[in-house]
C-alpha cells in the first residue's frame, strides 16, 4: 500500500507543470500539493446529494463462532448494517485463523438500486436531518427480519444516524419512503401493532 501511495504521489507531482513563463517549483513542494489534493474532498454543489465512499471489508468467517473483521468479532446486526454500504470479501478461516478459502468480492446492492434511492431521497431521511453528503443506504426492514433489497424498502441516511437505526440501534423508520413525509421515526418500545407488522420481527422488549 505504501508503494502504491508513493507511486501515485510521484505521478501526480510529475504532472504538475508550471504556467507558461513561470519557473518550476521544487519537487518537494509539488509533492506536498499533490498529497493535499488527494486528501481534499471534491467540491460539489450543496444541492447535490452524494454517497459515502464504499469501503472494502474483508470478513473472516470461522468454522465456529461469529464473523470477524481485522480479528475483532462483530455482531450479526452490525454486519448486516455494513453489508449494504460496503464491498464484502469473505474469507473462510480455521480455528487458528489460517485462511482456507477466499471468496469473490461482491456488493449486496447494485449501483442502479443505490442511485434510485439517492435520487428519490436527496438527503438523510432521519427525522429533520438536513445532511446531503456522505449518505448511506438503510434497510427499513432488516434482511434478518424478512426485509428485501427492493427500492421500496430502502432509504438514504447519514452515517451518524444510521448507527441509531435497527437492527443495530433502538430506533426505526416506518411508513412509506416514496412519500416525502411518509416516514415516522419510532423507538422500538413505542411501536404500534401496524408498525411492528411492517417492521417485521423486532427484538423482544426489555423487562
Amino acid at each position: 500500500m505504501g508503494a502504491t501511495l508513493e507511486a501515485t504521489i510521484t505521478k501526480l507531482t510529475e504532472q504538475m507543470k508550471p504556467a507558461t513563463g513561470q519557473r518550476w517549483d521544487s519537487f518537494e513542494h509539488r509533492a506536498a500539493d499533490a498529497l493535499l489534493g488527494l486528501c481534499e474532498q471534491r467540491e460539489t454543489n450543496a444541492e447535490t446529494p452524494t454517497l459515502a465512499p464504499r469501503p472494502v471489508l474483508q470478513v473472516s468467517a470461522p468454522l465456529h463462532g461469529p464473523a470477524e473483521i481485522a480479528g475483532i468479532p462483530i455482531a450479526d446486526s452490525l454486519l448486516e448494517q455494513l453489508r449494504a454500504n460496503a464491498t464484502i470479501e469473505p474469507v473462510l478461516v480455521d480455528d487458528d485463523g489460517v485462511p482456507l478459502a477466499i471468496g469473490k468480492r461482491f456488493s449486496v446492492l447494485s449501483p442502479k438500486v443505490v442511485r434510485a434511492v439517492l435520487l428519490r431521497d436527496g438527503g438523510c431521511r432521519y427525522a429533520n436531518c438536513q445532511t446531503r453528503r456522505g449518505l448511506e443506504v438503510h434497510h427499513l426492514r432488516p434482511r434478518s427480519w424478512g426485509g428485501s433489497d427492493d427500492v421500496s424498502g430502502l432509504v438514504a441516511v447519514c452515517a451518524r444516524h444510521h448507527r441509531m437505526l435497527v437492527p443495530h440501534g433502538a430506533w426505526a423508520l416506518v411508513g412509506n419512503p416514496n412519500q416525502p413525509d411518509g416516514l415516522q421515526l419510532t423507538h422500538l418500545d413505542d411501536l404500534g401493532p401496524e408498525q411492528a407488522a411492517q417492521l417485521g420481527r423486532p427484538p423482544p422488549r426489555a423487562p
